[in-house]
């Protein structure tokens, strides 16, 4: 719950910030592909599996170089037997070194929908009882904007919570993500 406060204080004062200072702002909706795995304690018995992502974006100008981007996504995530889905609350910065080219890096917080671990052909459904609710980590991407306000991505999330609640092992999700989105003029 207290990240939920912090990550809606930061919107609102962007919001704000954005408002008062007659800065353009956009809102938007993104969807991708996940390429995750999980990474620490056995990990070599994790392969990696194809996901997606899917949700709204903001764009918040600060300056004429530099953007706050709060996001909320469906994210699934997790390896080729485990599948780990999130409600994920990045928020990042980016910078524009170029009109139409970004760089960007910022936390993120997810929060568990369900869980599934397959063996063979049988799904055990949120029946992984250890695994942690909550996943903090944090992204860096690169992209192009155009000036029809489509966002082509690319990036990582490296995952800083260990997935397990029992500290036995360690556990972190690893993600390579693409993506598309188009920005609406708010």
């Amino acid at each position: 719950m207290k990240h939920h406060l912090i990550y809606f204080f930061l919107v609102i004062s962007a919001l704000s910030f954005a408002q008062k200072n007659n800065k353009p702002s956009y809102f938007g909706i993104k969807v991708g592909g996940n390429i995750a795995t999980i990474s620490g304690d056995f990990s070599e018995e994790y392969s990696s599996r194809f996901s997606f992502h899917i949700g709204m974006t903001g764009e918040l100008e600060i300056s004429k170089t530099l953007r706050l981007v709060p996001e909320v996504l469906f994210s699934s995530v997790g390896a080729e037997n485990v599948v780990l889905n999130y409600i994920t609350l990045p928020i990042g910065l980016r910078v524009y070194p170029d009109k139409n080219f970004y760089l960007e890096a910022g936390p993120q917080v997810g929060f568990s929908v369900g869980a599934v671990k397959e063996v063979g052909s049988t799904q055990f459904g949120n029946d992984i009882t250890n695994v942690n609710q909550t996943d903090l980590g944090a992204n860096i991407g690169i992209g192009v904007k155009t000036d029809s306000r489509v966002l082509l991505g690319l990036g990582y999330y490296l995952g800083l919570s260990n997935l397990i609640q029992d500290q036995t092992y360690n556990n972190y999700n690893r993600v390579f993500q693409f993506s598309v989105a188009y920005l609406f003029k708010n």
